[in-house]
């Protein structure tokens, strides 16, 4: 069966880059329904090659320009204010880009989300920030609430 939702963490290792995946794998940790995939990417040039039979596309990544180090955004696609947004990490197509070629080749699902969180350190050799980390748990608890995801058994009792 193909997955009718794919979320996309998009990131890298260095710092706050790793905001996207760390994102990303926390919401497929409480995925139980088959219908919603999770995908990691270094680049959102990727991201063509998994969303062609998608019916939603959920997009986590970090961001520079939209806020306070640390808020979370959320953007439904089409959206001009993204053309105003620095992506992070080394893209060589930006998310913008991307999404509207995906658009021209006729691959883009039907829904598109993108959620953001605003990063400051995105440097080699370093972690993830307290106040990243604290945003990306905000935006999981968001992109969960909108698409249903519940926490599963084992989280409720660790949480």
């Amino acid at each position: 069966m193909q997955p009718q939702t794919m979320i996309a963490g998009i990131g890298s290792p260095h710092g706050d880059d790793c905001v996207g995946w760390e994102i990303a794998n926390a919401i497929q940790s409480r995925i139980s329904d088959r219908a919603i995939s999770v995908r990691l990417v270094r680049t959102p040039d990727a991201l063509l090659d998994w969303i062609e039979h998608v019916q939603e596309l959920v997009i986590c990544d970090a961001c520079l320009g939209a806020g306070e180090v640390g808020s979370v955004h959320q953007w439904e696609w089409p959206c001009q204010e993204l053309e105003s947004i620095s992506w992070s990490g080394t893209h060589n197509l930006s998310l913008p880009a991307v999404l509207a070629l995906a658009q021209q080749l006729e691959r883009l699902p039907a829904s598109v989300r993108i959620w953001a969180v605003e990063v400051q350190q995105v440097q080699p050799d370093q972690s993830m920030s307290n106040t990243v980390e604290a945003g990306a748990k905000t935006a999981v608890d968001s992109i969960c609430q909108a698409l249903s995801i519940h926490q599963n058994e084992t989280e409720k009792q660790h949480a």
